[in-house]
């Protein structure tokens, strides 16, 4: 058997494993993220957002609370900065998980291009995936794996997505209400089962808590206040937890 780690000169991809990272699209984390598109073709339809724009934004951005502060942005007419202001926000933490990945990946032949043109693919799913079976693929087939278990999670989305965008309109309502309300429940769970450490799952109490409130209050920001106050909040109680643990 070929030591995953070990070089091979034979050429820089061993592409046979994209086509098996592809082949994960059954998988359950797949399937999990899918469904969760299916709430926001029907979101992306409520909010005004043409067919040719939805099938644009869901692998441009690729991202789905990115997808949604878009969404709230345009529902709330909030100012074109402020929605920016807040998918950047909400993208900063795809840079550590993108700097975990990289080195991962990263084959003996790969030239810098390479590595940034799979950087967009990075998303929570095929990020903790990708992760989880990097031991078990050898280096060359690494890379390949990643793009392809990305790509078609990008494929799929983008048509269930596209499906329920047009369907929606037939729907009674109280299907689209629970379709709305997938998106949330899964990106409020994907966040809670990867926290590692209390203060995260404060942060997402918090968020939770003063969404209501600032929403009420401002509601053309009041998912980025929210954001903003219930981390900055949690980040402050970890901080003290642990000076105060050091200090004993």
């Amino acid at each position: 058997m070929t030591d995953p780690e070990s070089p091979d000169i034979s050429g820089a991809y061993d592409w046979s494993w994209y086509w098996r990272g592809m082949r994960n699209v059954f998988s359950l984390p797949a399937l999990i993220l899918i469904s969760a598109f299916v709430g926001f073709g029907g979101l992306a339809r409520e909010a005004g957002i043409p067919l040719l724009e939805l099938i644009f934004m869901v692998p441009a951005i690729w991202a789905l609370p990115s997808h949604l502060i878009v969404v709230a942005g345009i529902l709330t007419d909030a100012p074109l900065l402020a929605v920016v202001a807040a998918v950047a926000l909400a993208a900063i933490r795809m840079m550590p998980m993108t700097m975990a990945l990289i080195p991962e990946i990263r084959a003996p032949k790969s030239k810098t291009w390479h590595l940034l043109l799979v950087c967009n693919m990075v998303a929570i799913t095929a990020w903790v995936h990708t992760l989880q079976k990097a031991p078990e693929i050898p280096r060359r087939g690494r890379l390949p794996y990643f793009a392809g278990f990305a790509s078609i999670l990008m494929c799929a989305t983008t048509l269930v997505a596209s499906i329920v965008h047009q369907l929606a309109a037939g729907f009674p309502a109280i299907i689209m209400g629970g379709l709305y309300f997938l998106t949330p429940l899964y990106f409020a769970a994907s966040i809670w089962n990867t926290s590692r450490v209390r203060a995260e799952h404060l942060a997402l109490i918090l968020g939770f808590s003063f969404g209501p409130v600032f929403g009420y209050l401002i509601p053309q920001a009041g998912i980025l206040m929210a954001g903003l106050v219930g981390g900055l909040s949690a980040f402050g109680f970890h901080f003290l937890t642990r000076k105060w643990g050091n200090a004993e």
